[in-house]
């Protein structure tokens, strides 16, 4: 049960990470009218527009999976009793 609940909540916070930086390179487009920078080794690219984008991807994500985890195992730990 152990290694079906830490693959459940692995694949989730992948999931979540996926997801949550396909939002914010939405967003990113939708507000600055620009596609999300992808190459970060692109030197025609503002060092400053590459580094708000990955640090805004890297937090969101952060986030998002320590929810899921954090929600997986609630389930799980109320899923036992």
């Amino acid at each position: 049960m152990k290694l079906l609940q830490h693959l459940v909540s692995a694949l989730a916070a992948v999931a979540a990470g996926f997801l949550v930086s396909h939002l914010i390179a939405a967003l990113w487009r939708g507000i600055s009218g620009h596609a999300a920078p992808e190459d970060t080794d692109d030197l025609a690219l503002p060092t400053l527009q590459v580094t708000v984008f990955a640090a805004t991807v890297a937090a969101a994500t952060a986030v998002a999976q320590t929810l899921v985890a954090s929600k997986a195992l609630t389930a799980f730990s109320h899923h036992g009793h």
